[in-house]
């Protein structure tokens, strides 16, 4: 592994650990028994790895949406994909790296938002229109405004600091929110396929 990518995976570690701002290059340089001096050949402050980091990350989320809609059966099917992938990732991250990243480092949140607006949305906006094609969804349903009620759920969640995590973790809060979200749209045909993909009884 290059330099460069040790040092882009060990912030990344730290800042999913304990948020933005409270690490330093110094606990960078600690964590890979580097010096800074070394660091800084490559990354002039923190906000240049920030940057990078937020670049290379969406990419990867992209590159893994994309790997979601080949591999799935139904729209239904690719909600529920989606869903694992946003479980795992969030169990890792504490809910206070979003807020600094908005607060902090306007570059990166701006990549951020533009994915949403790039990919996200435009993958959610498709998402619905074939699942009303296909039965799955509700026709009455506006796709544009549905796909912007789902990016607000998740800015509600990322950067509305309106929650504590304490008794419910940021991951969980996250599957609840889309499965209300999926609920919502379905018709009884989709309600079916969510209940058959999450293993969920009729009985039940």
């Amino acid at each position: 592994m290059e330099p460069q990518e040790k040092i882009l995976k060990a912030s990344l570690e730290l800042f999913f650990k304990y948020g933005i701002k409270r690490v330093t290059m110094d606990d960078i340089a600690r964590e890979l028994g580097m010096s800074k001096k070394t660091i800084y050949q490559f990354y002039k402050e923190k906000d240049d790895i920030v940057n990078q980091l937020c670049e290379v990350e969406l990419e990867g989320n992209k590159k893994k949406f994309d790997e979601v809609f080949l591999k799935a059966k139904d729209p239904i099917h690719e909600i529920i994909l989606i869903s694992e992938n946003m479980k795992d990732m969030m169990q890792h991250i504490n809910p206070i790296f979003f807020l600094d990243l908005q607060k902090f480092h306007p570059k990166a949140f701006k990549q951020f938002q533009a994915f949403k607006e790039e990919c996200a949305y435009k993958d959610i906006v498709r998402n619905i229109k074939t699942g009303k094609e296909k039965g799955y969804y509700k026709p009455e349903i506006d796709e544009e405004f549905a796909a912007r009620y789902r990016l607000s759920q998740i800015d509600m969640l990322m950067f509305g600091n309106y929650f504590s995590f304490d008794k419910l973790s940021f991951s969980k809060s996250h599957e609840m929110v889309l499965d209300m979200f999926v609920y919502g749209i379905s018709t009884l045909k989709g309600h079916r396929l969510i209940n058959e993909y999450k293993k969920i009884s009729e009985k039940d």
